[in-house]
C-alpha cells in the first residue's frame, strides 16, 4: 500500500477511533491494514477518542483486540485530557461517568468525593446513568462547583447506529443548573490535540487529523492548526459539508482512501 501524494507529505497521522477505525466492537473494513501501512511507511500514528468510557490502558487493549498496531503512549482519550486539565486546578471531584474516566482521574492524583465535598463535577459518557447521579451532580453544582465535561458529542456511532453521547448528559445538567459548562476538554477544544503534539514533539504543519465529525474532529483540528480529513464511515454525511462552518481539507470514503 502506498500513500497518495497529497498525504505522503505528512509525518504524523492523528486518527479518531469511533467512526474512523471502528463502530462499536467492529473494525471498519480496511482500517487495521491502513494503520499498519502508515506505520510501515515510517509515519507517526496517534489514536484519539472523545469517548471517556475507557482509559488509555483500556483503549490500548481495545485497539489491539480489534487488530490495530498500537503502543502505549500513542493513545489519547478525553478521560486523560480531562485529568490533565484538572490536576492543577482542583483536588476533589464528583464523577458522572464510567470506570475509564475514574481511572484517569485517580492516576492524576484527584480524589473522588460526594456532592457535599467535591469542587468539580466531571461529566463523561455514562451508560449506567441514574437519576440519583444527576441529582447528586446538581447538588454539587448548586454549591458553586465547576462543571467540566470530557466532550460535548451528542451522539456516538455504534454497530447498531447512533447512540446518545456524553453531550446529551451534559445538556441535561446544564439545563438543570441553568448554566453552561466551565470547560469541555475534548474536541473541538484543541487541548487534546495540543497535548499530543507537545508530548510527541510534532509541529502542527506536519500532521493530518482524520475524523468522522465536522463539529468535533475537523473543527478541533483547525483550532490546533492541523490539516483535517473527514471520513464518511461514521457520523458525518457528504451532504453535511454544505452547511458546515469549518470545512475539511480532504474528504475520504474511508481511512483506506489515504492510499492509492
Amino acid at each position: 500500500m502506498r500513500l497518495k501524494p497529497e498525504f505522503a507529505r505528512f509525518s504524523a497521522f492523528l486518527l479518531d477511533c469511533d467512526g474512523v477505525l471502528w463502530r462499536g466492537e467492529e473494525p471498519i473494513p480496511g482500517a487495521p491494514e491502513a494503520v499498519r501501512a502508515l506505520k510501515a511507511s515510517g509515519k507517526k500514528v496517534l489514536f484519539f477518542t472523545n469517548n471517556a468510557t475507557l482509559s488509555r490502558r483500556g483503549y490500548l487493549a481495545k485497539l489491539r483486540r480489534l487488530g490495530f498496531d498500537a503502543e502505549p503512549g500513542e493513545v489519547y482519550c478525553s478521560a486523560y485530557a480531562a485529568a490533565v486539565w484538572l490536576r492543577n486546578r482542583v483536588r476533589r471531584v464528583y464523577v458522572v461517568g464510567e470506570e475509564g474516566l475514574v481511572e484517569e482521574l485517580k492516576l492524576a492524583g484527584l480524589e473522588l468525593a460526594g456532592p457535599e465535598e467535591a469542587e468539580c463535577v466531571v461529566v463523561g459518557l455514562d451508560r449506567g446513568l441514574t437519576y440519583g447521579k444527576l441529582e447528586g451532580a446538581l447538588r454539587c453544582l448548586s454549591r458553586g462547583a465547576l462543571l467540566v465535561a470530557t466532550n460535548g458529542d451528542p451522539t456516538l456511532p455504534t454497530e447498531r447506529g447512533l447512540a446518545p453521547g456524553a453531550g446529551a448528559i451534559l445538556a441535561a445538567l446544564e439545563a438543570a443548573a441553568g448554566r453552561r459548562a466551565d470547560a469541555v476538554v475534548g474536541k473541538p477544544n484543541a487541548f487534546m490535540y495540543e497535548l499530543a503534539l507537545r508530548e510527541h514533539g510534532i509541529r502542527p504543519g506536519e500532521a493530518l487529523a482524520v475524523g468522522d465529525r465536522l463539529d468535533t474532529d475537523v473543527e478541533g483540528a483547525k483550532r490546533a492548526g492541523l490539516a483535517a480529513a473527514l471520513v464518511l464511515t461514521g457520523a458525518a454525511k457528504l451532504s453535511d459539508l454544505e452547511r458546515a462552518r469549518v470545512k475539511p481539507d480532504f474528504v475520504l470514503g474511508s481511512i483506506r482512501d489515504l492510499f492509492e
